[in-house]
């Protein structure tokens, strides 16, 4: 009985989180959310009272297991016009209660995209330099190579067919192309900015 006691342990803690809340093997949701995005020379709690500093967009989540796809859009003010941010993540989601409580981990790109206005025919991406590359010169795969990447810690919790996330997106230095001409990816790891983000969904299935 002994030699067996360490097995056991690990067969009710691998089952523990089961029988507190199991979460579905599929969850595709779509939901909207508030992000709180202070600029670069601000210290993060000293902006919550500055319009500004808050951004509300939409996003699109997809998980298989513990892996995890989302895809956000939020509507931001760029130094000469109005864009979107476009956040592509990918993440770990880990249970750590049942369906009550999951970790989020992982990373992704983020690429801004200007477009086209009356008063202004020209759509453009911002790069992480804060260069505008003309669209029609650039294609979306060579914008997402020189957009800035994202790291994100947060915590989701699955309520029947609703759910709540909360996330703390960190901005990097780094672009996919750097760290991939280096062959450096602890440079992802130099942060330059930080915001945290507040999103309800619903879950289509």
């Amino acid at each position: 009985m002994p030699k067996r006691l360490p097995t056991l342990l690990v067969i009710i803690l691998l089952l523990l989180p089961v029988s507190v809340g199991a979460r579905s093997l599929v969850n595709v949701s779509l939901g909207f959310g508030a992000t709180y995005a202070p600029q670069e020379d601000q210290e993060f709690d000293l902006g919550l009272q500055d319009p500004d500093n808050w951004l509300v967009g939409g996003e699109l989540s997809a998980r298989l297991a513990f892996v995890q796809a989302n895809a956000m859009v939020l509507p931001i003010e760029c130094e000469t016009s109005s864009g979107v941010l476009m956040l592509g993540m990918g993440s770990l989601s880990l249970p750590v209660i049942g369906s009550l409580v999951s970790l989020e981990v992982g990373g992704g790109v983020g690429v801004t995209y200007v477009p086209s206005k009356a008063d202004s025919p020209r759509s453009y991406y911002e790069l992480a330099d804060k260069t505008q590359a003309d669209a029609s010169q650039m294609s979306f795969t060579d914008a997402v190579r020189e957009s800035p990447m994202y790291l994100q810690v947060g915590l989701g919790s699955e309520l029947g067919p609703f759910g709540v996330k909360i996330r703390y997106l960190m901005e990097s230095q780094a672009t996919l192309g750097s760290v991939i001409k280096d062959n450096a990816w602890w440079g992802v790891f130099d942060l330059k900015k930080q915001s945290l983000s507040l999103a309800l969904a619903l879950k289509m299935f």
